[in-house]
């Protein structure tokens, strides 16, 4: 019987590739989490350059994004980020909390 790593689906009607993804979530996975993952990285270094959420709010909003629709992936093992999951988060948390406060 298969089980889906991400979305966590089984029985004898669910086929995983050789990833461990059902076709529900295989797309993402080689489709569109290259682009999630390249995006989220490019924001976390305009953050890390700007200093601030303040200097590029647009980058926090697509970083939150992107590791939303990447966490799954995460904690299934099957992509790895460019930082630790939980530092990322909360990272991204103590941004959110300066642009908030300012």
């Amino acid at each position: 019987m298969a089980k889906c790593k991400n979305c966590h689906r089984k029985g004898f009607m669910v086929e995983t590739d050789v990833n461990g993804l059902c076709d529900a979530c295989a797309p993402y996975y080689y489709l569109t989490m290259p682009d999630d993952l390249k995006a989220l990285t490019q924001a976390i270094r305009a953050l890390e350059r700007a200093g601030s959420a303040e200097a590029a709010p647009g980058r926090l909003d697509i970083a939150r994004s992107s590791l939303q629709r990447l966490r799954p992936y995460v904690l299934a093992g099957l992509v790895k980020l460019p930082v630790p999951l939980e530092q990322l988060e909360q990272y991204l948390d103590e941004l959110s909390d300066q642009a908030t406060f300012t």
